[in-house]
């Protein structure tokens, strides 16, 4: 993989080339942001260091450009995370009856926070 921000120079996550492909038409005809090669490169990092978790992520283009990963488990709550092209990781995440907010910088490792919540929801939901 290559540094981070730079582009990644294996075959792209099919998920990853799901998402982007779907938000074509989007991008093309409603003036959505195309994101750039620093936020695709992100999400490929991303989606890389949770590999191999309980469950795959939703994959999804937002029309600002950033790419979210979305993980729901039943009623007991959801998980978002989102990368950019400045190099931060957003979450948005409800567990059971607690919310969260953060965002962290994020390089080749998925931030302490974000790794918790993660953890979190892939316990609960099943």
């Amino acid at each position: 993989m290559g540094r981070r921000g730079a582009p990644h120079n294996g075959a792209m996550s099919p998920l990853l080339t799901i998402a982007l492909a779907d938000a074509a038409p989007l991008i093309a005809g409603r003036g959505w942001i195309a994101p750039p090669p620093a936020t695709i490169a992100a999400a490929e990092r991303l989606l890389a260091l949770v590999a191999g978790r309980a469950r795959e992520p939703a994959v999804q283009v937002e029309p600002n450009g950033t790419i979210s990963l979305e993980w729901e488990a039943a009623d007991a709550g959801w998980l978002t995370l989102t990368v950019d092209d400045a190099g931060k990781l957003t979450h948005g995440a409800v567990i059971g009856e607690d919310e969260f907010a953060q965002a962290e910088d994020f390089g080749d490792a998925l931030p302490g926070w974000a790794e918790q919540l993660l953890g979190r929801l892939m316990n609960v939901g099943h």
